[in-house]
């Protein structure tokens, strides 16, 4: 039996600094929200159109991504269910700076900025919550800079490795053998480089001895080494 998509109320709720606000408070930007749908391939919102407000993911799977003049994309971050995009969330009458685009088939529940105003007004609690997600995803942004200015390919090829096969292990799954269902094009679109320098990147970890690659899988050979070329340790350190 198919299982339904979560409840308005319950994405708010379950979003990190949002579930800090009263269920009364929750409920009347839940009470405000619309479900937005879009195709695989098909824009959530384009970089260049009015702000909006705060989406939250409902199902699929979105990136937020900009793309240069030559063509070549850069994915900031992809968002699954119950994470949110916080880029519209602006009360200057100003644009989206990125795009949202559905990796697959997606739907996502929008608090439209008037919502979040009206009740800000009357509870800043509410503005001090939506303050502090923008925070948070602009450390993160500033990370992704810092990233892709300092460090090479293999480096953030291998910290992207550490982090997925950390999250596998999270979830309680098989962290050493990691599934290849990410495309090559869209790891370099997240690692801010193009295929070929995925492919170079993994055959250099495949030759550093941490990685053993073939055309469905990366299996992780070599925990420590993978660490090492990812965040500069030495082996065994």
């Amino acid at each position: 039996m198919a299982i339904a998509p979560r409840s308005a109320d319950e994405l708010l709720r379950d979003v990190a600094h949002l579930g800090q606000l009263p269920a009364a408070e929750l409920h009347q930007l839940a009470e405000a929200s619309e479900v937005r749908k879009v195709a695989r391939g098909a824009p959530l919102f384009s970089e260049g159109q009015a702000a909006e407000g705060l989406f939250i993911v409902r199902t699929g799977e979105v990136k937020l991504s900009k793309s240069g003049r030559d063509g070549r994309e850069q994915i900031i971050y992809l968002a699954r269910p119950g994470r949110p995009i916080v880029e519209g969330v602006r009360f200057d009458g100003g644009t989206y700076a990125a795009s949202a685009i559905a990796m697959r088939a997606a739907s996502a529940i929008l608090v439209p900025n008037e919502a979040i105003g009206a009740l800000g007004d009357k509870r800043p609690a509410v503005f001090r919550v939506m303050l502090d997600l923008r925070a948070h995803r602009t450390d993160k942004t500033l990370r992704l800079v810092s990233d892709l200015s300092l460090r090479t390919v293999p480096a953030r090829l291998a910290s992207f490795l550490c982090a997925l096969a950390a999250a596998r292990e999270l979830r309680g799954e098989d962290a050493r053998h990691l599934v290849r269902d990410l495309t090559t094009e869209t790891v370099a679109g997240r690692l801010g480089t193009v295929r070929e320098e995925i492919s170079r990147g993994l055959a250099l970890l495949e030759r550093e001895g941490a990685l053993k690659v073939t055309p469905d899988l990366i299996e992780v050979v070599d925990f420590t080494r993978l660490e090492a070329i990812a965040y500069g340790r030495k082996k065994g350190a």
